[in-house]
């Protein structure tokens, strides 16, 4: 019985780890990396919300090391960075299509 103890002992030792307090945040941000490209403007706006609320939640321990604020730091760089560059770039086809069919009323040429 004790060595059936002490194997799940051994077993816990790397997978009973205690989370980071920064994990969800990680976690999240790798989420969102991965299937952003397909979002709608609503599910950013969700994603947002979320994001916000992680971070409110990471603001309110006064005990963060200098490491876990670092990584929040990066984490918050990868976010901004994917929402970014995907919100603005459908922002973009969005102004250029308005763009196009400002151009064709002024020219009075129809794409057909």
């Amino acid at each position: 019985m004790a060595a059936l103890l002490g194997g799940a002992g051994l077993l816990c030792l790397g997978s009973c780890e205690p989370k980071s307090r920064v994990d969800e945040l990680k976690d999240f941000v790798e989420k969102v990396q991965k299937e952003g490209s397909s979002y709608t403007e609503k599910q950013w706006k969700e994603a947002n919300e979320e994001f916000g609320k992680l971070l409110e939640k990471l603001n309110e321990y006064e005990d963060m090391t200098p490491e876990e604020i670092q990584e929040v730091a990066r984490l918050q760089g990868e976010y901004a960075a994917k929402a970014f560059k995907e919100q603005a770039g459908k922002a973009m086809e969005k102004a250029g299509a308005a763009l196009d069919g400002f151009m064709q009323g002024i020219t009075g040429d129809e794409e057909e």
